[in-house]
């Protein structure tokens, strides 16, 4: 039975906005989410900044997920972040959509959903999906469920599959020399926004139904110390999104193989999700909203955690509002969510 009787979802993501959460900093939502475990009969453990809960007893055992932590707020906010409020049909915060809705009505599906005699619920809301760390990526070796739900927003459009990621920096070299004279020096900006131009010329043919084609682009330059002074050093970053036929290793190969500058890779572990829409969570998923199409998701999330197990990242929300200054979550989009993921859930145990 629900204890307070008249708390909803909205209600919960009002608050679980208000609390600060910025990644490393998730400790007092997780305190309040076990709380209010506690408040309905339930125990919650937490695991570091992650707290975790299961309901139910035996197999299957489906996983809901989703993380606390946000990202810093952004320039360009017209009100406190960490103030929701209501402006028309939409409730503004940092978090409201990525992915504090997902985390309140995924939480509100794990305390009221109707279980079988066998089966079970493992809730687990986690830390640092922003930033890689002390999240799903390390508590969920040891979590033992058959399928998963990572909650995020994506429309709730189940997405079986995700691209991988890669970040490289490139370090392009020359000589430094007065402004005045630089045909006596050799511009080490130059020598990187030739390898700029060779990113941006890069073309893949392999594509993924679900995903499209790979994708690589410059999105950080450093270099030069004054504006009188010819650059010895530039640094490039170069993001890039892999995908199952087209994976972190070939990419890799593929830049080193298109630019001149020094190479460093600066993270591979994030790999591509490729994952099968006969699988019982996906059609379940697909089922409850509404038959909505089988996707993929187009930006990296914890579902790249999960070793393969049948999961789907599935929420409320717009992916455009992520990140962004003034992040918002239709109103209706929060209250309809803990209903879909009820249905996801007795259609997947049915």
């Amino acid at each position: 039975m629900r204890a307070a009787g008249v708390t909803t979802v909205l209600d919960r993501l009002i608050e679980f906005v208000s609390i600060q959460s910025v990644s490393g900093n998730e400790g007092p939502l997780a305190d309040r989410i076990a709380g209010i475990c506690a408040d309905f009969g339930m125990r919650a453990e937490r695991e570091g900044r992650n707290v975790v809960a299961r309901r139910g007893t035996g197999s299957p055992c489906l996983l809901l997920n989703s993380h606390l932590d946000t990202v810093p707020a952004v320039d360009g906010w017209t009100g406190d972040p960490w103030a929701p409020r209501v402006e028309g049909d939409r409730l503004v915060g940092l978090g409201a959509s990525d992915a504090k809705a997902s985390v309140a009505a995924l939480l509100e599906a794990f305390l009221t959903a109707p279980l079988p005699e066998r089966g079970s619920l493992l809730f687990a809301a986690t830390c640092d999906e922003e930033t890689g760390g002390q999240g799903l990526e390390t508590i969920a070796p040891n979590l033992d469920f058959d399928a998963a739900i990572v909650g995020e927003p994506n429309r709730f459009s189940p997405a079986i599959a995700q691209k991988g990621l890669v970040k490289v920096k490139l370090i392009a070299r020359g000589r430094a020399g007065h402004a005045a004279r630089p045909h006596l020096a050799d511009n080490a900006i130059v020598r990187a926004a030739e390898d700029v131009a060779a990113i941006a010329a890069m073309r893949f043919d392999a594509e993924d139904p679900y995903l499209g084609k790979p994708t690589a682009t410059a999105t950080v330059i450093r270099g030069g110390l004054r504006s009188n002074i010819v650059p010895d050093v530039c640094e490039v970053t170069v993001d890039a999104r892999t995908i199952g036929a087209f994976d972190n290793d070939a990419m890799v190969a593929a830049i080193r193989a298109a630019v001149k500058s020094d190479f460093e890779i600066l993270s591979v572990r994030l790999r591509p999700v490729a994952g099968d829409p006969s699988w019982k969570i996906a059609q379940a998923a697909s089922a409850a909203a509404g038959g909505a199409p089988i996707t993929g998701f187009p930006s990296v999330s914890d579902l790249a955690h999960l070793g393969g197990r049948p999961a789907i990242v599935f929420g409320p929300g717009e992916p455009s509002h992520s990140h962004a200054a003034d992040e918002s979550i239709s109103i209706a989009a929060i209250l309809e969510a803990p209903d879909v993921y009820r249905r996801t859930i007795s259609a997947y145990f049915a």
